[in-house]
């Protein structure tokens, strides 16, 4: 590990979770492509596009509504909706169209390999401390198998903003009043949204360096960087 800033006591752990505790990537282009296919058999003449011209779609939605940048549910389902009527679907027929393709998205979005060792990581982590989970994605905690570790979760939805916004590192202080906001570490392989999210909200944070981000990216300095959960976990407990 390497510490750019004085740890300060830990008192409570937050983990995002796609691409920290999970490879995410291989999960993503699968569920793309499902999602694809399904709505390809559903409504052929969508067949000209390939996973690459919905995610286009999906940043020109976002680059409109900065609200839905924060929302991954909401905003697939807004794309989904947006490509079928950009192909002639009839709006109510594109609606439950968008609905039952992010079913099949979910689906596959949820299909995650963990390995035993971040459950017994985690298991040893929320035995001593309260951790909680504060992801920007859209995964199902529970049907991937992480839930009984956290106390809490908290994923973006119409009411609370992802990160770096700070409106989920808020709620989970909320959750937990009796804590200053320094005794928490929260954990994530984003620069921007992990550690400049932390940083904003006045919290410790914790830098994987495994995961997407790059160190170009960072925007400030997390207070540590990582290469092993195991690592981390073991400085954590002692």
């Amino acid at each position: 590990m390497q510490f750019y800033r004085r740890l300060l006591p830990v008192a409570a752990v937050s983990f995002d979770l796609d691409d920290t505790l999970y490879n995410n990537v291989p999960v993503m282009q699968r569920a793309e492509q499902a999602v694809r296919d399904y709505v390809v058999r559903e409504f052929p003449q969508t067949a000209t596009w390939q996973p690459h011209d919905w995610a286009q779609l999906r940043q020109q939605i976002m680059q409109r509504d900065v609200r839905l940048a924060s929302d991954m549910t909401q905003l697939r389902l807004t794309a989904l909706a947006a490509g079928l009527t950009h192909f002639g679907v009839p709006t109510t027929e594109a609606e439950a169209g968008a609905n039952a393709a992010m079913a099949e998205f979910m689906r596959y979005r949820n299909l995650v390999e963990i390995d035993p060792q971040v459950h017994q990581l985690l298991a040893q982590l929320s035995a001593k401390l309260p951790v909680i989970a504060i992801s920007n994605g859209n995964v199902n905690v529970t049907e991937i198998g992480l839930a009984p570790y956290f106390q809490l979760i908290l994923q973006p939805n119409a009411e609370l903003r992802g990160k770096p916004f700070t409106d989920m590192f808020e709620a989970a202080a909320r959750q937990f009043p009796e804590l200053h906001p320094q005794q928490w570490l929260h954990v994530g392989d984003s620069p921007y949204a992990d550690v400049l999210g932390a940083h904003r909200a006045g919290w410790q944070s914790a830098w994987f360096t495994g995961g997407l981000g790059q160190a170009e990216h960072l925007r400030v300095l997390p207070t540590l960087a990582y290469q092993r959960l195991e690592d981390l976990t073991q400085h954590l407990l002692k």
